[in-house]
């Protein structure tokens, strides 16, 4: 069943918990989660979200995200789902802020048996990528780990909302949200960018724009954002172009 799932589907998984969705029916309930990716690996649906806890003294900040973990939840037929338990923690990746709480909206890619996790948070050394969010990448031999944290974040990237897109010649894209769009090229290992990053034009150029999610149907690509300035729901699922305007 689930090898059937066809790419534009999983899309649709991988963002159903950022629609203004009314579902009543969640298969995570004992736990808060957000911004959720969903991928098939092997015969099962894996969805890896990122993780709300409340706020508490010494713990985060009252009325705002407390985010210091990552699960992931998997499937073989939509219906009964496993929690794995906790792939990743702030505490234990060597270039995060301590305690920063910020373990937000997280993708996970397979190439050539390894599983690449990437998640955004904020870094305690701010003279790699400057202040603010940045992304990193730990690495695994399963979907459900155990996955080992790169010691550095990747280097040129600042933003939130990695999202990984291997183009069918297999060359690797990774996109990220800074208040505008960006992608870029990267290398074989996964690990660092191949070239600089590029703002990803033919988007709303007002407002702000979050949240890319990039797959290929019918030769078509496709990048679905959040965009505030769109409609009342905020969101826009522009068919885009090839590459984005990359070079080969």
């Amino acid at each position: 069943m689930i090898q059937n799932l066809k790419p534009w589907l999983l899309a649709t998984l991988a963002v159903f918990g950022l629609q203004s969705a009314r579902a009543q029916n969640p298969f995570i309930t004992n736990q808060f989660t957000a911004d959720p990716t969903a991928r098939v690996f092997g015969e099962r649906v894996y969805v890896y979200p990122s993780h709300d806890i409340p706020a508490a003294p010494g713990r985060g900040r009252a009325g705002w995200f407390v985010m210091e973990d990552y699960h992931v939840f998997s499937s073989a037929n939509l219906t009964d789902w496993t929690d794995h338990g906790v792939i990743v923690t702030q505490n234990k990746v060597p270039w995060v802020k301590p305690d920063s709480y910020s373990m937000w909206a997280p993708d996970c890619i397979e190439r050539n048996g390894k599983y690449y996790f990437y998640f955004p948070t904020t870094p305690k050394d701010t003279t790699i990528n400057g202040r603010g969010f940045t992304i990193g990448v730990a690495v695994a031999d399963k979907p459900t780990g155990p996955f080992v944290p790169q010691p550095a974040p990747i280097k040129g990237v600042r933003g939130i909302d990695p999202n990984v897109l291997i183009d069918k010649d297999g060359q690797a894209y990774l996109y990220w949200s800074q208040g505008n769009i960006y992608g870029a090229k990267l290398k074989d290992n996964m690990l660092e960018l191949a070239e600089e990053p590029k703002t990803l034009g033919e988007l709303p150029s007002k407002g702000l724009k979050e949240g890319p999610y990039v797959f290929e149907r019918k030769g078509i690509y496709y990048l679905r954002i959040r965009a505030s300035s769109t409609k009342p729901s905020g969101w826009s699922t522009p068919p885009v172009p090839r590459r984005w305007g990359h070079s080969r």
